[in-house]
């Protein structure tokens, strides 16, 4: 066991979906308790399950397991922002911010939070611990930065981007389009997702490029992952105005105002994880399972990806 990384990285795994505790720092307590010979000598059923016994005995002793709120931004990427971000948040922050407005509360089952054995080990995992001993939250809906009756057609300024995409394919022009809404409105989160998907899209290495975007090498690739994450971190940042600090409570998918910011999150999971900064992918993610149980965008099956640290390149293969 003390030298077997497969076993330490197993150990890990189980450590991490039994504690909520981020996949590296479970590997790192894995380590330094074989180190310890705090662990079983052979990993096998029975080995396995004494090692995680011991492990959490420790992890209650003095590791921290994640607190029952939602990570913010400077948390999750410390000191990592993209070029930019801070002073397109601040320009939001500078038209004005409504904060979340709560419904009442609810508790996780009420919330539609995925059970355990709904979709295998992936939905018993630290995540529905930690979500389902918080019990009952505040049920909240972000605010829409367009008033009513911003538009006579009630139609918003990314619907008839999309629209317009999709009758003329015209590419180019909508990522031109999508720059302009979020210049003459900061505050909205989904423009700022949607422009992020752009370029997410641009750097996917099966993708034939748009017509007007010439093919890209892998320099390239990775430049428009980045440029998709600053537009992620700028729509959570922007986002993230609206939450009080700390923010325990829900924001749930069936709320369509919620849907760009968990939009956004989940974008952000993408591009963090095919940049290779797993840890930050990781809680990202957890942030998600946090604010909507229920799931709706899948984030629990990329979790166990990222958590074994399986690149966006060995998935495809």
């Amino acid at each position: 066991m003390t030298t077997n990384p497969t076993h330490r990285t197993r150990l890990a795994r189980a450590l991490a979906d039994a504690t909520g505790i981020p996949y590296q720092k479970s590997l790192s307590l894995a380590a330094d308790a074989a180190e310890a010979g705090m662990l079983p000598s052979r990993l096998d059923p029975a080995g396995m399950r004494r090692a995680l016994e011991v492990l959490q005995r420790h992890v209650g002793a003095g590791a921290s397991a994640l607190e029952p709120r939602y990570y913010r931004l400077a948390q999750v990427v410390p000191g990592r922002l993209q070029q930019g971000v801070p002073q397109r948040v601040a320009r939001a922050a500078a038209a004005g911010m409504l904060l979340v407005r709560s419904w009442g509360e609810r508790d996780p089952a009420e919330a539609g939070a995925v059970m355990p054995g709904d979709s295998g080990d992936a939905a018993a995992s630290g995540w529905w611990h930690r979500v389902a001993a918080a019990g009952t939250r505040p049920d909240c809906i972000l605010p829409d930065p367009y008033p009513p009756g911003h538009s006579p057609d009630r139609y918003l300024p990314l619907d008839r981007a999309l629209d317009q995409r999709d009758a003329t394919g015209d590419v180019v022009r909508y990522h031109r389009t999508l720059e302009g809404i979020v210049r003459r409105e900061p505050r909205d989160i989904d423009a700022w997702a949607h422009l992020g998907n752009y370029y997410l899209d641009l750097a996917a290495p099966d993708r034939t490029p748009p017509l007007g975007v010439p093919p890209a090498g892998e320099r390239q690739r990775r430049s428009w992952l980045r440029a998709s994450l600053g537009c992620y971190q700028t729509a959570v940042g922007v986002a993230e105005l609206a939450l009080p600090d700390p923010f325990d409570g829900f924001l749930a998918w069936g709320h369509l105002d919620n849907r760009p910011f968990l939009r956004a999150l989940h974008g952000m999971a993408l591009a963090l994880w095919q940049l290779d900064r797993f840890e930050e992918a990781e809680q990202t993610l957890l942030n998600m399972l946090w604010l909507n149980p229920a799931d709706n965008q899948g984030a629990r099956e990329l979790l166990a990806v990222v958590r074994a640290r399986v690149s966006r390149e060995d998935t495809a293969q």
